[in-house]
């Protein structure tokens, strides 16, 4: 159960970090899309500590969907040992599902090129 209601919190987290060049419609499309794949590649550790709240990955893609270098966290992670995994769990969940065909059919490559997904624990 706690790993059907984290791929739901995921499923609301990409963020296209490229300026809006799509209409609303096509960039919620590109998100689910993303989201979706993303989501079934993630688990959320079963002993996941209660302060561990939320971290952003970021990547860049390929006009093919591939990655373009490695995904990244993108901000502050804490020092402790239950986020740092929760991160890497989130990262590892990125390159486990590249490539990401498909893209090109829903927006323009400009709004994709560059995104940023949130993973949240998943009782936030």
């Amino acid at each position: 159960m706690a790993l059907r209601r984290a791929l739901l919190v995921l499923a609301a987290g990409a963020v296209l970090a490229a300026p809006a060049r799509a209409d609303e419609a096509g960039r919620q499309a590109l998100a689910a899309a993303l989201n979706g794949k993303i989501a079934r590649c993630w688990s959320v550790p079963s002993d996941l500590p209660d302060h561990v709240q939320a971290v952003r990955v970021k990547f860049s893609l390929t006009e093919a969907g591939a990655l373009d270098g490695s995904p990244a966290i993108d901000g502050p992670v804490g020092g402790d040992a239950g986020t740092k995994a929760f991160a890497a769990g989130a990262v590892r969940a990125v390159v486990r599902c590249a490539p990401f065909a498909g893209l090109a059919e829903l927006a323009p490559y400009a709004d994709w090129k560059t995104v940023v997904v949130t993973f949240r624990r998943p009782d936030l």
